[in-house]
């Protein structure tokens, strides 16, 4: 297959931008450069990954071709808010895929860190890092991955790519620049106007999926349908005719978080 040369990536003045070739996961990374003391908005861009990174560590299937982004946060919050930074970034990776989309692609959010295209899994958020002792994060990573030309199949679930969808576009950098723009700007809404705008937008693509959704947790498994998601982006989950269940997202993304001795 003949292949054109890649342009290089150049995102906003704000992120300190480190691209590799080749290494284990963007997300580690970007925690190996964090835990050595790299400033906020080191960004790296890993352009093949042999051991992407997941929630809990569990293995992304990477692909080839695909978008694979670590970036470096030094949120001031208590780690329960800073934790909506994954909705945030879901967000703005759906505003970038929708830049490229087809007409009739659909687009849908599941809470609190996916994408899906045409109801297959095209991107994934992660949230790792370091706890200090008053629960403030000491550094956060920032994982994002998404399915721009290949999507494995290997996953568990059913995945999806922009390639595979059919989308005439399907160029992962000018994903990453739209995701870099888009993400300044929502952060910033979201550090001074709070959650609500974000739940505003959050719910317009989120709150219709009536597929059974399972939320796997440290020590717990749920199973249910989406019923709504709180002012603080707390999952309220139908598990059956009578009761709800209230799933809090830093108990979904805890696990994936060291506390610092």
């Amino acid at each position: 297959m003949n292949e054109t040369k890649e342009q290089m990536l150049a995102p906003p003045p704000l992120y300190d931008l480190v691209v590799v070739d080749k290494t284990d996961s963007a997300r580690a990374h970007a925690e190996r450069l964090a835990a050595q003391g790299a400033d906020e908005g080191t960004l790296v861009w890993a352009k093949s990954q042999t051991e992407g990174l997941g929630r809990n560590h569990r293995y992304w299937m990477s692909g080839h071709n695909n978008l694979h982004l670590g970036l470096i946060l030094n949120p001031e919050q208590p780690f329960a808010i800073a934790c909506q930074i994954s909705l945030v970034a879901t967000l703005c990776a759906a505003m970038a895929i929708a830049e490229q989309a087809e007409p009739m692609a659909e687009l849908r959010y599941r809470w609190p860190n996916d994408v899906l295209l045409n109801r297959g899994k095209a991107a994934g958020i992660t949230l790792s890092g370091s706890l200090g002792d008053v629960d403030v994060p000491e550094w956060m990573v920032l994982g994002v991955n998404v399915n721009v030309f290949d999507n494995p199949n290997s996953l568990g679930f059913d995945s999806a790519s922009m390639r595979g969808e059919g989308f005439e576009s399907h160029d992962r950098v000018r994903l990453a620049e739209s995701f870099c723009r888009q993400f300044l700007s929502w952060l910033n809404r979201w550090a001074e106007d709070g959650f609500v705008p974000i739940r505003k937008a959050w719910l317009m693509r989120g709150r219709g999926d009536l597929l059974l959704q399972t939320i796997r947790l440290q020590d717990d498994k749920i199973t249910g349908t989406f019923n709504d998601m709180d002012e603080q982006g707390t999952l309220i989950l139908q598990t059956d005719e009578h009761r709800k269940r209230r799933i809090t997202l830093d108990a979904f993304f805890r696990p994936d978080f060291l506390i610092a001795s």
